[in-house]
Parts: structure tokens; C-alpha cells; sequence
């Protein structure tokens, strides 16, 4: 005490007395903190005039122009491409290729083949269609090397192709990418031993001789720079890739959670069935297992008839047994054969893990087959998987599911005794079936300080004083969300995600996966999100903290009201996970369409906060943008105000102020209103319009019926899905999915009855 009276400590003498002595040390490191953050935002402009609502303004902005320079490249490389297109209306010589080409068009018989047809008008076709979909084998049948070539050749599914295969696509390239995965399936002799071997149809599938081959994929990646994508996108469920990630990847998977952590119809699930036999050295097949896999495929599409669904087999001969009782079943419930039609979008399918790889669907049933005989005893004997490269099979089978795999067998993990000498793929096989019966939840929360920062810590207990369940760092890593609330009402499913701008937002170097990707792709999950800025926490601290209950509370209407998407009702942006809706149809630069004009303005003040406008003022407003964009969808007239007033989310009490502008607006004769849709007085003759980036469900029918119109009118007859298909092209897709044929079906069928096409 003496040796501080002496030095610059001698002030806060008089106040330790006052103190615990071990409180000392602690009080000393939090004013010393403190005073060290008072003195970054005092001399740091960036940091102290930090708003995190004005940051998150520029995040939107941001994530606008990002999605928006994609649509951009995409319509300057429809334009590029169009202009490079030789003119097919002028005249030519009979010996040029374009004559050649011409002479072909009016031929009715007596066709070139296709690889002279190359081989004399190869670059002329390669200028007209400059992307060829083949396999290898197609492009060696095919393609003159003389007279086609590429500038970039792209395998996919490349562990899947041999080398001797891929040869000449890779001689006919200046530059190739090679696509695939090394822990899927390889090139195999299995369907050549099929067709060489004996024809004994009572020999099991293991043994068939399983000689597994080098790809063209192995090759390459031991002679050239590999990138892996890391991104696991597919799964709406963890526990649906989380085993593969751990057996097979290493845990190099980033893999991102899933906001209900178990529910009747998400993840992987384990049905037992003991009374089955599987008849083995005879059928080699599991009856009673096919039997209850199909009752399991009929009550689906009882229950989810809007999600798809294919099943996988171990081997050919269950695949066979099932596709049979499929068959049966049918003629028993023909109420459900709509369903299993070919015409069905992703239609049901019923494959073996030979040929299983490259499908997906919603829901996937594995029908193990193999198992305990009619003795009870179970044989170690599981065909494919007891070979090398056995467990690339098993890894491709048990990964196809989107939101559920259900494994059906006879017998139980623990019944399976191996040892460590067993094949990868069995040993693989037993850890799989013990995790798919046993599996809890997938990431378990850590102790508050042992993982995250201070303000995560702050946060979590601000939180736990207000009685709320948080569990922390539920997912990957290093995409995983910093704290987690438990809907009280649903202990299963997470009421909402917040995450801190600590160091797993640091290390992040890249805006376009911070910001903006990966948020899309956990919202598209269903995550209800919200971002907490360290700075706010610290400089604003009660502000914040009601930011974040009021959030809580939004949070938990919506799951009150069944929604999980903060902005469910909001387009879609762009981006590589929603590739259906790319504008990449380049017919869309053939038609004379008028763009969508976008209302880029109000004709009044967006000062202040949106919900306390009157609904006399916010008429104003509505009349504004049904004027520029008629006709309109109600949501499109909401998203479009709260965007220009300047504000990042629709909350309920927005919605509902706008609502009631909408409704005064046409209350007082300013809008006309026909069921979701606002129009202009005038009744306007209605156009179609082409849009970037189009949300079906806001097209109004008199829009989209047009659009048929100019289909029939400028191709004559064509068949239902060609219409469909050509139709949305006016609007920018480029395929049709389930929502459109759902839209667009209902119209066509009222214009049939009324007979007004054409």
C-alpha cells in the first residue's frame, strides 16, 4: 500500500478499502476493458460510428446487387451467344455447310448420319448450339476430332469414367474440368460380368466378380490441383449426411443445421422388422421386408402426396421384389397409381446401389434385404458391400434423401458381429445402422465459455434470465449458428437463430458467403435469423436486447402461424442453390417483350416509421406502385413499399399497415382489386411482361393465359407440358417445376371448356 502512494495508483487507494480482495483483480480488468473500448470508439471512426441497422441496410443493398450482376452475366451471355448465331435466311452455297445445313432441314428422308453431318458442318453447328451434352463414349462416336472441337471439356460423375473412355473427349479440348467424388461410386466390371458370366440366376449377387477400375477422376487428381467443395446444401436434415461426413469426408463437410431437430418426416430413420426372412441360396431376396416397404411407399404418398420418393435395394433381386409388389399393390389402390406415373415430376423410382448414384429425392426408403434366414441365423455375406470399394456404394445409397431416409432390415446393429479385419463397406454398413436407430441429436450444445466469444457468453445468459432454452453452436464448425432458442411450445424445433460478429464472422473472408449465401441457404432450411453486432451489444445494449426480444416474439407468431422463412413471401434471389429459376432461356431474346417495369419511387415522404402512416397516406403510396407494375400481386405491392421505404424485413405490423392502405385504396375508388391481384382503373389490355427473376404465384392468370396464347398462336398444336414448358419461358425459366404445373394446369383446362385459345 505504501509502494502506491508513491505512483499514479495513489487516487483509487481510498476506494479498495471498499473492496473484497478478490474482487480486486476482476473489477480492475473490467474498468481496464472498458476504458479501452471507450477509447477505440473515441479515436476509431469505423468502429464508433458503427450502426448495426445501417450496416444491415448495406448487407441488403449488397445482396441485391450481387444477385442482380448474376442475372445481368446471364442475359450478356444470352445476348453474346444470340449474335454469334449465323443468319439462317439468306442464301448460301449448296457446298457451303450452311447450304449443307439447309439441304438437311428440307430433306424428309435419306438423313446425313450424325457424325458426317459433323464432319461437314461441325463448326457451323458448334456456332449455332456451342454446349454439347454427351457421355464419352457419344463424343468418340460422334465428333470428327477433324472438325469438332472444344474449348473446354467438363466431366461430371467423373468417378464413374474410365480413362480409356474419357481419352478422346480430352483430346478434342484446349482445357478440361474433371467434376466428381472419389468416395462414390468408381468405374466397375460388375454389369460386364453380368453379361459375360454364367447364367445361373439363382447365384448370389456377391458372387458376381466386383472389379473396380481407376477413373479418369483418380487419375487427375493425382497429377493436377483439386478444389473441393466443401458445401453441403442437399440435406434439409443433418442427420441425413452426418454420417457419411464423420465415415467418409472426415468431417470436411460443412454442413448446415436444420431448425427442428427431430420430427415424424425429417432425418434418417430405422424401422426393424424381425419377423423377415431373407431366403438366402435361394431367391436371395427378403419378402416379407419388400412387402412392408411398399405398404410404407403407399401410406407416403397417403400422407405427403406432394413429396417424392424413391426406394434403394442392396442388391438386383430385391429391387426386382419390390418393383413386383409395387405392381400388385397397384392393381389392389389404382386411387394411388397417379403417383408412380412417368409423367410424374422426380417420379418414383425403385434402384439398386449400382444405380442409384445421381438421383435424389425428398424421402428415400433402403430396403437392406440381406439379413437373418429362416433360421435366425445372419450371414456376413452383404454381395457388393464385402468387396473392395463396397463402402462407396453403401455411401452413395444412404445420401440420396433430401428431408427423410427411412432404412428398413431384419436385424439390428448389434446383431451383426464383425471384427476389424471386416471389409470397410460392412463395417461401414453396421456403424451406419447403429447410428440410424440410436442417433440422438446431431450436435450436441457445449457449456456456456467453453466455445465463442464474450458476447455470445453475454448474450446466452441475457437469454437464460429471461427463460429461455439456448443451446450453442448447433452445426458445422465452422457454419454453425452461435446460440440456438427452443420453441417452448415445440421442444423439437428451434423458434429462432442469433448469431455474434465474433470469430467465426471474421474468418469468413468472403461477403458473398457471409452475407449472403450461406443466411439463403439456412433461411431456405427454415431458420428465423438474427444478427447481434458487438458494438450495439456494447453501445447500445438496451436497444439491442429489445431488438432481440421483439424478434423472439415475431419469431414465435410465425411458428404459431405454421412459417418457418422470416421472408417467406418474398422472391427468391439468384444464386447457384436455385437453379430452376435461372433466366437462362435464350428464346426470351427471340420474343418482343416488354421488360417488368419495377416502381422505383413513392409519391410520398418515406420519413419516419412506416407503421404509423395513415392508411390515407399509404393509399398514395399503393396507387403509385399498382400504377407502374399493374397488374400486381398484393405481395408484390407490400415487398416493393417496405423495400423503398428503406426496410429489410416484413414484420407483421408492416404487413398489416400496408394491408390496410391497400384495402383504402380501393375502398375509395383509387385501385381496382380481383383476388390477390390490384389493377389500374383503366383496364389496361394486359401484356406479358419478362421478368429477372419471376415467383409464379404472383403472375396473375390474364398474364399467364396470354402467354399460352402466344405459344399456340406462333406454334400451333402442341402438348399440354410443351405449352407449360414454353409458356414460362416469356417470364424467365428456364424449366417448369411442381408450382408452376400446379398454376398453370387450372387455366388451360378453363380455357379448353371455354374454348378461347388462339
Amino acid at each position: 500500500m505504501l509502494a502506491c502512494r508513491e505512483t499514479l495508483a495513489e487516487p483509487i487507494l481510498a476506494h479498495i478499502d471498499k473492496l473484497n480482495p478478490n474482487d480486486l483483480v476482476p473489477y480492475f480488468e473490467a474498468n481496464f476493458s472498458e476504458s479501452l473500448l471507450e477509447e477505440l470508439f473515441n479515436t476509431n471512426s469505423y468502429i464508433g460510428d458503427f450502426w448495426g441497422e445501417e450496416h444491415n441496410k448495406r448487407i441488403t443493398e449488397f445482396k441485391h446487387l450481387d444477385s442482380t450482376c448474376i442475372v445481368l452475366n446471364q442475359h450478356r451471355l444470352m445476348s453474346e451467344l444470340e449474335n454469334k448465331k449465323p443468319n439462317f435466311f439468306g442464301g448460301a452455297s449448296a457446298e457451303s455447310e450452311m447450304g449443307i445445313l439447309q439441304g438437311q432441314f428440307n430433306r424428309k428422308r435419306g438423313h446425313m448420319s450424325i457424325r458426317k453431318l459433323l464432319s461437314v458442318s461441325g463448326s457451323l453447328i458448334q456456332q449455332i448450339k456451342p454446349c454439347f451434352m454427351m457421355s464419352p463414349l457419344s463424343v468418340a462416336q460422334f465428333c470428327d476430332p477433324k472438325m469438332v472441337q472444344f474449348d473446354v471439356i467438363v466431366f461430371d460423375e467423373a468417378s464413374q469414367i474410365r480413362p480409356e473412355d474419357a481419352l478422346g473427349a480430352l483430346l478434342r479440348a484446349k482445357q478440361a474440368v474433371v467434376l466428381g467424388d472419389t468416395r462414390q461410386l468408381p468405374p466397375t466390371r460388375f454389369f460386364d460380368s453380368l453379361i459375360e458370366g454364367s447364367d445361373d440366376e439363382d447365384k448370389d449377387d456377391a458372387t458376381v466378380s466386383l472389379v473396380d477400375v481407376e477413373s479418369i477422376l483418380h487419375q487427375c487428381r493425382q497429377r493436377f490441383s483439386v478444389k473441393q467443395l466443401k458445401w453441403h446444401y442437399r440435406s434439409r436434415h443433418e442427420s441425413l449426411i452426418t454420417f457419411s461426413n464423420q465415415e467418409f469426408y472426415h468431417n470436411e463437410l460443412l454442413i448446415f443445421p436444420s431448425p427442428i431437430d427431430q420430427a415424424e418426416d425429417l432425418g434418417l430413420k430405422f424401422t426393424h422388422i424381425p419377423h423377415a426372412v431373407y431366403d438366402r441360396g435361394n431367391t436371395a431376396t427378403n419378402r416379407i421386408e419388400a412387402e412392408v416397404v411398399v405398404e410404407a411407399v403407399f401410406d407416403h404418398y397417403r400422407k405427403y402426396p406432394d413429396k417424392s420418393l424413391g426406394v434403394g435395394t442392396f442388391n438386383m433381386r430385391q429391387q426386382q421384389l419390390i418393383l413386383d409388389e409395387v405392381e400388385r399393390r397397384l392393381i389392389e389402390y389404382p386411387e394411388i397409381s397417379e403417383h408412380f406415373s412417368r409423367n410424374q415430376y422426380e417420379r418414383f423410382f425403385v434402384k439398386n446401389l449400382e444405380t442409384i448414384q445421381g438421383d435424389e429425392r425428398d424421402c428415400i426408403f433402403l430396403s437392406v434385404g440381406y439379413g437373418k434366414d429362416i433360421e435366425g441365423k445372419l450371414y456376413k455375406n452383404f454381395g457388393p458391400l464385402n468387396h473392395e470399394g463396397g463402402e462407396r456404394r453403401l455411401n452413395v445409397l444412404i445420401t440420396r434423401a433430401r428431408e427423410q431416409c427411412v432404412v428398413f432390415s431384419n436385424f439390428r446393429a448389434i446383431d451383426l458381429q464383425i471384427d476389424s479385419s471386416a471389409a470397410f463397406g460392412l463395417r461401414a454398413l453396421k456403424s451406419f445402422l447403429d447410428y440410424a436407430e440410436k442417433r440422438s441429436s446431431v450436435f450436441q450444445a457445449p457449456e456456456i465459455g467453453l466455445t465463442g466469444s464474450e458476447i455470445e457468453d453475454e448474450v446466452y445468459e441475457f437469454l437464460a434470465e429471461h427463460g429461455f432454452v439456448v443451446k450453442r453452436s448447433i452445426g458445422c464448425d465452422e457454419y454453425s449458428i452461435d446460440l440456438a432458442i427452443v420453441n417452448p411450445k415445440n421442444p423439437n424445433c428451434y423458434l429462432i437463430g442469433i448469431e455474434c460478429d465474433g470469430e467465426q464472422y471474421r474468418n469468413a473472408l468472403i461477403a458473398r458467403d457471409r452475407d449472403r449465401l450461406r443466411t439463403q441457404v439456412l433461411k431456405g432450411l427454415g431458420w428465423n435469423l438474427l444478427r447481434v453486432w458487438s458494438v450495439d451489444w456494447y453501445q447500445r445494449r438496451d436497444e439491442t436486447k429489445k431488438q432481440i426480444m421483439d424478434a423472439i416474439q415475431n419469431a414465435q407468431s410465425q411458428k404459431d402461424n405454421q412459417t418457418y422463412v422470416l421472408e417467406e413471401t418474398e422472391p427468391i434471389e439468384l444464386s447457384r442453390f436455385e437453379i430452376e429459376t435461372e433466366n437462362t432461356s435464350v428464346q426470351d431474346t427471340k420474343l418482343d417483350l416488354p421488360d417488368y417495369i419495377e416502381c422505383k419511387t413513392l409519391d410520398i415522404p418515406n420519413i419516419g416509421e412506416l407503421h404509423d402512416r395513415s392508411p390515407s397516406l399509404l393509399a398514395v403510396a399503393v396507387r403509385q406502385v399498382v400504377n407502374v407494375e399493374s397488374p400486381v400481386h398484393v405481395n408484390q405491392v407490400i415487398f416493393r413499399i417496405r423495400t423503398l421505404w428503406g426496410l429489410a424485413k416484413t414484420g407483421s405490423k408492416i404487413r398489416k399497415t400496408i394491408e390496410n392502405g391497400i384495402m383504402y385504396a380501393v375502398k375509395n375508388g383509387m385501385i381496382k382489386q380481383r383476388g390477390n391481384y390490384l389493377w389500374t382503373l383503366d383496364d389496361k389490355e394486359v401484356t406479358v411482361r419478362r421478368r429477372n427473376n419471376p415467383t409464379i404465384e404472383w403472375i396473375c392468370d390474364e398474364e399467364i393465359t396470354e402467354a399460352m396464347k402466344n405459344v399456340i398462336n406462333l406454334q400451333g398444336a402442341i402438348t399440354r407440358d410443351a405449352l407449360i414448358s414454353e409458356s414460362v419461358k416469356y417470364f424467365g425459366y428456364r424449366s417448369k417445376g411442381k408450382k408452376i404445373v400446379e398454376k398453370m394446369t387450372p387455366l388451360i383446362n378453363k380455357l379448353i371448356e371455354n374454348g378461347t385459345f388462339g
